[in-house]
């Protein structure tokens, strides 16, 4: 705490001194901010979990896409096996075809993607144990 008799010089000093401390300090914390992202970045790496795990990462990008096929593939099916009733036609609700192929493209894309770099990764592992 200031006195009454303290002069205005030495309050504008520790002014200066706490600002420049709390800059030093905001720099210190963005430091270790990034060196903190760029670790978890590195350990975190999909390619890297790819590489260090190769049959369970083959395993899970089998079975996402299969969900994702099956989920792509879900929502057309199950508007076929409602069974056939009049409907209101304000009420229909229409999905264009070229929505639904996008759609079934993607995820055929995603599966393929994921397979391709499945086998990558375990014909590496396969090579890496051979040698």
């Amino acid at each position: 705490m200031t006195t009454i008799n303290e002069p205005l010089a030495s309050i504008q000093a520790r002014i200066d001194e706490l600002q420049n401390t709390i800059a030093e300090k905001e720099a210190q914390i963005k430091a270790r901010a990034r060196k903190l992202k760029t670790d978890i970045e590195a350990e975190l790496s999909p390619v890297k979990l790819v590489k260090k795990y190769p049959f369970p990462a083959t395993g899970i990008m089998f079975v996402s896409g299969l969900l994702i096929g099956r989920a792509l593939r879900g929502s057309s099916n199950a508007n076929d096996s409602t069974p056939a009733v009049q409907k209101d036609c304000s009420s229909v609700e229409y999905l264009p075809t070229s929505q639904k192929s996008a759609m079934s493209t993607i995820g055929l894309e995603a599966l393929r993607s994921a397979k391709d770099l499945g086998f990558a990764c375990l014909q590496r592992y396969i090579d890496k144990k051979i040698t």
